[in-house]
C-alpha cells in the first residue's frame, strides 16, 4: 500500500510539474523573440549565464519595459514573479537550453538530442532557434526532487507509526482476549488437581463469559457430588454400625453369661440381621440403578390393581397399628380400559411397598391412610395421604435424598434407613414420571404422583 502511494505521488508530482514548465517555457519564448527582435542575433547571449538567468527571471531591459503600457507592464511584473519563484524553486535554469536555427547549442546542454521536450522559437513566421527543457525528475538534486524525497521519507515514518501503533493495539487486544482463556486454563487445571470450590470470575459478556459460567456449574456440581459422596459413606457406615454394635454386643453379653441364647434374643438378632439387609438391599438398588444397571421390563398395565394388591398385603402392618385405610375413590378406575401406563411390574409394586412402609412406620397409632387417584390431561395422579406427624413444607423436597430423615418425629427409632423415597424417585424418573410431597389435608404427609398415560393405538 506505501509502494502505491509514493508512486501514485511521485506520478502526480511529476506531472504538474511538468504541465506547469510546459506553460513557463511558452511564456518564455516571446521573451526570447524579443530580445532576438532587439539584437539580431544569440551571439551576445552565447555562453552568457548571467543574461541567461536574467532573461529566465523575465527582466528584459529598461527601454523595453518602458515602452511597454502601464496596465501590462504590471500584468508582466505579476507574471514574473511567478515564473522567477518557479524558476528557482524547480532550477528551470539548469534544465533550459537554447539552439540556433542550426541546433547548435547557445546556452545549455551539448546536444539537442540530450533534452526530451523541445519547441521551436519562430520570429516572423521564420525559425530563428529552439528551446528545449529536461524534464525536472530527470535532474539530481533539484527541489522538487528533495520534496519528493521529504514527503517519501515522511510517508515511510508515518507508515512505520501506523505498523507501531497496529502492533500495540493487537497486542493490548489479545492480552484483553487471553485473560479470560487464561482464567478458563487455570480453572480447569485446578479442578484436576481435585479443588472443586474454585469459580471463575467472569470477565467479558461475550462466548467466553458463557463458558465461564458452565465451567463454575460443573465445579459447584462435581463439589456437590464430592461433599454427597462423603457423606453417603458416612451414612452407609453409621446406619451398618448401629445393627453390628448391637449384635456384637449381644453376642459378647452371651460369651460372658450374661445373656442367655433363647429364642427372644435369637429373634434380635434375626431383626438386626434383617435391617442391614434392608440398607444393603436398598443400596444395592439404588447403585444399580445409578450405573444404568437397573433394568425395567415395561408393558401396558393398570398400577391402581397393584396398588390395590399391595395395600391388602399391608392389611396385617396396618391392624397392627390400628391405621384406617381408605381406598374407596379407587374403584372406578379398577376396571378402567383408559388407566393403563407403560411401566415395570416388579418396580411399580416396589413403589407402593415403599410408600406404604414409610406410612406405617410413621404414621401414629389409630391414623389413618387415605388413597385417591384420578386420570386429568392424559397424566394418571395418584396420591397416598396418612395422618399425623406431618413434615415441615421447607424441608419436605429433602425426603427424596438418600439418607435423610426428618428430626425428631420421623426419626432413626422408627427403624427406616433413609433410601426408601430415594428409591421411588429413581422408579418414577425411570418411568417418565414425577413424584413429590405437599401437606396432607389429615395433617400428615402427601405423597403425590404422576405417570403418564399409555394408549393404545390398535
Amino acid at each position: 500500500m506505501l509502494s502505491l502511494i509514493t508512486v501514485n505521488l511521485s506520478t502526480s508530482f511529476n506531472d504538474f510539474v511538468n504541465e506547469a514548465e510546459h506553460k513557463q517555457v511558452s511564456n518564455l519564448k516571446s521573451r526570447i523573440v524579443s530580445y532576438y527582435r532587439d539584437n539580431g542575433s544569440w551571439q551576445r547571449l552565447k555562453g552568457n549565464e548571467p543574461l541567461w538567468k536574467e532573461m529566465l527571471g523575465a527582466k528584459v531591459n529598461s527601454n523595453a519595459a518602458d515602452s511597454t503600457p502601464t496596465s501590462n507592464r504590471q500584468n508582466a511584473t505579476e507574471t514574473n514573479d511567478n515564473l522567477l519563484a518557479l524558476s528557482s524553486l524547480l532550477q528551470t535554469q539548469k534544465r533550459l537550453s537554447l539552439y540556433d536555427v542550426d541546433k547548435q547549442v547557445i546556452i545549455g546542454r551539448d546536444l539537442i538530442t540530450d533534452n526530451p521536450y523541445s519547441e521551436v522559437i519562430e520570429l516572423n513566421g521564420k525559425i530563428i532557434g529552439w528551446l528545449s527543457l529536461v524534464p525536472s525528475e530527470l535532474v539530481e538534486g533539484s527541489p522538487g526532487n528533495e520534496f519528493l524525497a521529504q514527503q517519501y521519507k515522511n510517508y515511510y515514518i508515518i507508515a512505520l507509526m501506523v505498523i507501531a501503533l497496529a502492533l500495540i493495539t493487537a497486542w493490548l487486544f489479545s492480552r484483553h482476549l487471553l485473560a479470560p482463556i487464561s482464567s478458563l486454563i487455570d480453572g480447569t487445571y485446578t479442578l484436576i488437581r481435585g479443588n472443586y470450590r474454585l469459580r471463575i470470575e467472569k470477565k467479558t459478556n461475550d462466548e467466553l463469559a458463557l463458558l465461564s459460567d458452565n465451567v463454575n456449574v460443573l465445579a459447584e456440581t462435581l463439589d456437590k457430588n464430592q461433599n454427597n459422596r462423603f457423606k453417603w459413606m458416612s451414612d452407609v457406615t453409621h446406619e451398618l454400625k448401629t445393627p453390628l454394635t448391637v449384635l456384637r454386643g449381644q453376642l459378647i453379653g452371651i460369651q460372658d453369661g450374661v445373656f442367655i441364647a433363647d429364642e427372644q434374643r435369637v429373634q434380635l438378632f434375626i431383626d438386626q440381621i434383617d435391617s442391614m439387609s434392608n440398607i444393603v438391599n436398598d443400596l444395592y438398588q439404588l447403585s444399580i440403578t445409578d450405573v444404568g444397571g437397573l433394568t425395567y421390563k415395561k408393558q401396558p398395565l393398570n398400577p391402581i390393581q397393584i396398588l390395590l394388591q399391595v395395600a391388602d398385603s399391608f392389611t396385617a402392618k396396618f391392624e397392627q397399628k390400628k391405621l384406617y385405610v381408605d381406598c374407596s375413590q379407587l374403584a372406578q378406575l379398577m376396571a378402567d380400559k383408559k388407566c393403563s401406563v407403560l411401566a415395570d411390574k416388579d418396580r411399580i409394586r416396589q413403589l407402593f411397598v415403599n410408600l406404604f412402609e414409610n406410612c406405617c412406620r410413621y404414621t401414629d397409632a389409630s391414623g389413618q391412610i387415605q388413597i385417591s387417584a384420578q386420570i386429568i390431561a392424559k397424566q394418571l395422579h395418584i396420591q397416598i395421604q396418612d395422618s399425623a406427624p406431618g413434615v415441615p413444607l421447607a424441608i419436605q423436597d429433602k425426603l427424596f435424598e438418600r439418607f435423610y430423615r426428618v428430626e425428631p418425629s420421623r426419626n432413626r427409632g422408627y427403624g427406616g434407613s433413609g433410601l426408601g423415597l430415594a428409591l421411588c424417585k429413581q422408579i418414577i424418573d425411570a418411568h417418565q414420571g414425577e413424584i413429590s410431597t405437599s401437606d396432607s389435608s389429615l395433617g400428615g404427609l402427601s405423597i403425590n404422583i404422576t405417570l403418564p398415560e399409555h394408549r393404545s393405538y390398535t
